[in-house]
This record gives structure tokens, C-alpha cells and sequence, in this order.
């Protein structure tokens, strides 16, 4: 399985995919921001869910102006790229960004996420490759994103399957911030494109 982490495997590698490593680490600071604006006066799961909700809405503010979709097959928010046929989602994790260890989610993952993953399979078969892809069968990448406290990790990563309502394996793994890497500086990458204007305060409420 390869694990991609140094900046000369990451960007071509993400170009291939339609998307930027800058762009994700976007989304990722959305993630980061909306977890901590949980206060001890929301519930209990408040944290990931704000993480979730600014993780995901974030990743189609940047990327749906660049000709990516927003899909919501079987309950499962994602976006959509029609051209080359895969599918993000975002994911809150337990572990993520780690070289050695395979990211864990923070949540059980049901039918609709192993159907999804399932399907996203035929992409790998030269059988299918003449076909032409459609939305139902994109493959399904995994924007896993870790956060507690100053210690953020993230990686993208393409999942063989769901077992026991949690990822089992991965064809792929892309490594976008490891542990102490979060608040290094990122090149900018200018495709002369406006930036995405949403922009999330990290600060915590009080």
C-alpha cells in the first residue's frame, strides 16, 4: 500500500485527483475552527459534530467552483468530480496522519458508507475502465482530519472496505499533516483563481 508524505509525491499526486494539498488544509482549518468553537455549555458531541458540519461544508465551498459536485447518495455527504469519477468525503478521526498506523474513524460506519466503498471498487478493474464513470461507482476518497487541542493530523486516503462498521484497509494513503506539522507553513499555490472567501475563526468561545 503506498503512503505518500513528502511534498514531491503529494502535489502531483493530488493534481492527478483534481485537487490541491493548500486547498485541503483549508478545509481542514474549517474542521479545526468548528470543533473549537464547542463550548461546555453544548452537548457532549457538539466538538465533532461542528468538525464535521464546517469540515464538510467547507469542502464544497472551495471545491464545487472547480467543477466538483455536491452528492449525497445513500445519506453520505460528499462532493462529486464527474470527470475523472471519485468521490471526497470528510471524516473526523481517532487517528489520522500517522506513517505507520491506518487512520481510524471517529464514528461507526454504516451500510450506506460500505455500499459506497463497495461500489467505488470497480474503478480498479481494467473491465471497467472502459466504462464510463458515473456517480454511483466513483470511488470513494476519505478526507480523515484528527484534531485535540494543537495536535491536528489529516491525511486523504482511499479505503478497500468496511468491516465491523469501521474502514479495513486502504489501496492508497496520502499524508497532508503528521503529528507536529499542523501550523508549519504550506506553499501557496496560485492558480489564479480568487481564494474561497468562507473563512472560520479558530478561536474557542467563552
Amino acid at each position: 500500500m503506498p503512503v505518500l508524505a513528502e511534498e514531491y509525491e503529494i502535489v502531483p499526486r493530488l493534481a492527478q485527483l483534481r485537487l490541491r494539498r493548500d486547498l485541503l488544509l483549508d478545509v481542514v482549518s474549517a474542521a479545526v475552527g468548528g470543533r473549537r468553537n464547542a463550548t461546555g455549555y453544548h452537548p457532549l458531541s457538539a466538538g465533532g459534530l461542528l468538525s464535521w458540519i464546517e469540515g464538510t461544508g467547507q469542502l464544497r465551498r472551495i471545491f464545487v467552483q472547480r467543477g466538483w459536485e455536491v452528492c449525497r447518495r445513500d445519506n453520505i455527504e460528499s462532493i462529486f468530480n464527474p470527470e475523472i469519477g471519485i468521490k471526497v468525503v470528510f471524516q473526523n478521526a481517532e487517528r489520522a496522519g500517522d506513517p505507520l498506523l491506518e487512520p481510524l474513524a471517529t464514528s461507526k460506519k454504516g451500510a450506506g458508507s460500505a455500499r459506497a466503498i463497495e461500489l467505488g471498487q470497480y474503478e480498479l478493474w481494467p473491465e471497467e475502465q472502459a466504462k464510463k464513470f458515473v456517480e454511483v461507482t466513483a470511488s470513494t476518497w476519505v478526507l480523515f482530519v484528527y484534531s485535540d487541542g494543537d495536535d491536528v493530523r489529516a491525511e486523504l486516503s482511499f479505503p478497500k472496505a468496511i468491516n465491523g462498521e469501521q474502514f479495513d484497509g486502504f489501496h492508497e494513503r496520502i499524508l497532508l499533516v503528521e503529528k507536529g506539522g499542523w501550523g508549519a507553513s504550506v506553499p501557496i499555490e496560485d492558480d489564479g483563481e480568487p481564494s474561497a472567501e468562507y473563512k472560520v475563526s479558530v478561536t474557542r468561545k467563552v
